[in-house]
């Protein structure tokens, strides 16, 4: 196997193992997202879930794990965020927390690489408004 496929299914698998630890909270109310379509399996979050997890270590230890162009970030409409060169100027605890703050909630997902639709991310982010 290429180092590449070893680094992809490693890092799939801790995110795997990610998904289930959010997912196992005690009265846990996120939601299981299941898309083959675009190659991702994920979790919306709740307002509650979201601020928890943005106030974590988790997004912290995602982005030490996790190689930044891995890594992709979807912002809701009318973020305060910058976007510099298609890159979003903030980690991923700061998306987290800006959806909490404004009512807002979360999905985060694990994508294959390989899947055309997930554009390279193993894992993405993704904002909402309520």
């Amino acid at each position: 196997m290429k180092i590449r496929t070893l680094a992809t299914a490693g890092t799939l698998t801790a995110g795997i193992a990610l998904i289930g630890v959010l997912g196992a909270g005690v009265a846990s109310a996120a939601t299981p997202i299941v898309e083959p379509e675009h190659g991702r399996i994920g979790l919306s979050l709740s307002n509650a879930e979201t601020a928890a997890l943005a106030a974590s270590p988790i997004p912290d230890a995602i982005a030490n794990i996790v190689p930044g162009s891995l890594r992709g970030v979807w912002l809701a409409p009318g973020s305060a965020i910058t976007v510099t060169d298609g890159k979003v100027d903030a980690l991923e605890g700061a998306v987290l927390g800006e959806a909490a703050a404004r009512g807002g909630h979360a999905n985060v997902f694990v994508s294959d690489p390989n899947h055309p639709a997930s554009e390279g991310h193993i894992v993405l982010t993704e904002q909402y408004w309520n």
